[in-house]
């Protein structure tokens, strides 16, 4: 059995937090201008798909379902 000692005196690199070394962040890599782009791009994506979404939920509004949009107008 384990004591807090063993688990106290283990490397970093065992366990959770080596598992999670991959997807730490860093500074230095997003204040490059490789890193700035890559925000940049990530962001354009997300208000690109973003749009496309709400097009493609109004196009279906207008088209597939043309009593919603319309209300009671007779």
């Amino acid at each position: 059995m384990l004591s807090a000692r063993d688990r106290r005196d283990r490397h970093p690199e065992e366990g959770v937090v080596a598992e999670l070394q991959g997807f730490a962040v860093d500074k230095a890599f997003l204040t490059s201008h490789k890193g700035i782009l890559l925000e940049t791009e990530l962001v354009f994506g997300v208000i690109l798909v973003s749009v496309f979404a709400y097009d493609a939920f109004k196009i279906y509004r207008t088209e597939m379902a043309p009593g919603a949009s319309q209300g009671d107008q007779q």
